[in-house]
């Protein structure tokens, strides 16, 4: 699945390293559901996404020279309304603004204001969604190396669940294992996860 963090094989090698296994069409669905689920729970825990993709979002401008936005990995278009009718007329020019922070892309971080420069002529009209940007959605083009683990680590998690569905999974013989379901207690998840860099506003 193109749109998760860790692709299918990558998550049978984590379950199972030997590589010797042949797995069950209904295992390779279940991996794939749990490899989507975490994809997503990670999208909403932190509030982005992980694998940019092209858009056009409005937004509502505070200020008239200063614009937050959601993240952003590169810019096509800049577009304002100036006279509310929801037709976004004027195109803004490279040289009208500046993306910030300055130096994101040189630290492989996103775009998440823009920032009208002092000489130009224009302003952010700041009617509701007043402002069109079009660009390269998310966090990064390609999800980091913490993103991935973070989703194998969960994925795998998830799918060892279809065997504990109370919690619980093994044998007399080999033991007792308990499959924590929540994930929010997995301390290296969160640990991979708080080393990204995020946005509180």
């Amino acid at each position: 699945m193109s749109n998760t963090y860790a692709t299918l094989a990558e998550l049978q090698a984590h379950i199972d390293a030997s590589g010797d296994v042949s797995w069950q069409a209904a295992n390779v669905g279940n991996m794939n559901t749990a490899l989507a689920a975490a994809t997503r729970w990670i999208d909403e825990r932190m509030d982005t996404r992980f694998r940019a993709v092209a858009e056009s979002r409005v937004y509502t401008a505070r200020w008239p020279d200063l614009l937050y936005i959601d993240d952003l990995v590169s810019l096509t278009m800049l577009s304002t309304d100036e006279d509310g009718d929801g037709v976004y007329e004027t195109t803004w020019f490279d040289s009208d603004f500046i993306l910030e922070p300055a130096n994101a892309a040189m630290r492989n971080r996103p775009y998440r204001q823009i920032r009208r420069r002092a000489n130009s002529g224009r302003t952010f009209p700041t009617g509701d969604s007043a402002i069109e940007v079009t660009g390269m959605f998310g966090y990064s083009l390609e999800p980091p190396a913490s993103i991935q683990q973070a989703c194998l680590l969960i994925a795998h998690r998830l799918w060892m669940r279809k065997d504990a569905i109370f919690g619980v999974a093994g044998t007399p013989g080999l033991g007792v294992t308990i499959v924590q379901a929540r994930i929010n207690a997995d301390a290296d998840v969160l640990a991979m996860l708080d080393g990204v860099d995020r946005r509180y506003v």
